[in-house]
């Protein structure tokens, strides 16, 4: 039996069902299920490293407002999923390839037996490499996917993103796979300083989430969490990789996102006629938790994008 984490700041909207299931391999994903009342289409809503389903309640509201209803999960490794390692708060994973495994498993036996309608793939940075290596499968089981902020390149200079793909290679080749990688920044604990977001009170909303359920935090990701992220990177940018996806792609990106490289979205975008790039002037990575004047950005590009095809 599970339950939603509950703090008075963060209503869980109404209607919502979680529950755990199993995939092939043991794991167990916490899946949660919002089902509004002649909905037009089901958006597929996929968080990115460290966060879980209870941080995008108002992100869920949003999307039921505009008429969908919502499946969304914790991946493996976070939240309340079934995590890699014995010392939970490390954030870890072998391969990106068990996410992408995992998200088309919940497609398959969650959103599709129960919503028969149009789906829309939603995602916010790391999110969206599994969605994208999916994509780039041929999958077509969407109508349409928006892609926020997502990890296809991380913003580091060349020097240091050398630096980030030999370390981790290193570090698995010596059994440190499950090691913490040295430096990472946390910017969810303190508002000042962050580059996740300039909206304060979004913020401490999710500081308040993971005071009061510990257990559903990581941290620092391993050097086999860098290690897989790397390699599925790397995959992402042969040339040609993308061709096979089938279904129009919308980037939102953020222009002044410290952690990943919104240049790569436009090149992304220029160099695959399925997929198209939006930048928000002046935004943080976490464009869905930033200030309204960016979520409102966000959600005319969206709703723009999506009426297109639903």
């Amino acid at each position: 039996m599970t339950d939603f984490i509950r703090i008075p700041s963060n209503p869980v909207p109404a209607g919502g069902e979680i529950f755990m299931m199993e995939t092939a391999d043991g794991a167990k994903l916490r899946v949660a299920v919002f089902p509004t009342e002649n909905a037009r289409a089901c958006v597929m809503l996929l968080n990115g490293r460290s966060e879980f389903i209870e941080k995008y309640f108002e992100v869920i509201e949003d999307l039921r407002r505009r008429g969908f209803s919502v499946v969304t999960m914790d991946w493996r490794g976070q939240g309340l999923s079934s995590r890699m390692l014995p010392v939970s708060e490390k954030g870890h994973i072998n391969d990106f390839g068990a996410y992408k495994a995992d998200l088309r498993n919940v497609v398959e036996t969650v959103v599709k037996p129960r919503f028969d309608m149009p789906l829309v793939l939603m995602t916010h940075s790391m999110g969206g490499l599994p969605s994208l290596m999916l994509l780039a499968d041929g999958y077509d089981a969407f109508s349409c996917a928006v892609l926020c902020a997502p990890m296809t390149r991380f913003k580091l200079d060349p020097a240091k993103r050398a630096l980030a793909r030999i370390s981790s290679n290193i570090a698995v080749k010596l059994g440190w796979s499950r090691g913490s990688v040295l430096g990472v920044e946390e910017y969810s604990l303190e508002f000042e300083g962050n580059k996740l977001t300039s909206d304060q009170r979004r913020h401490e909303r999710f500081r308040e989430l993971q005071t009061a359920a510990p257990n559903a935090c990581i941290f620092a990701p391993t050097y086999g969490w860098l290690h897989a992220a790397t390699h599925a990177i790397d995959d992402l940018h042969q040339p040609g990789r993308l061709d096979s996806v089938k279904i129009p792609v919308l980037i939102i990106s953020a222009e002044v996102d410290a952690l990943v490289d919104p240049a790569d979205h436009i090149a992304l975008a220029q160099a695959y006629d399925r997929i198209d790039c939006v930048t928000i002037k002046s935004a943080l990575h976490e464009i869905l938790m930033e200030r309204d004047e960016f979520r409102d950005q966000y959600w005319k590009a969206f709703d723009g994008y999506v009426e297109k095809v639903i």
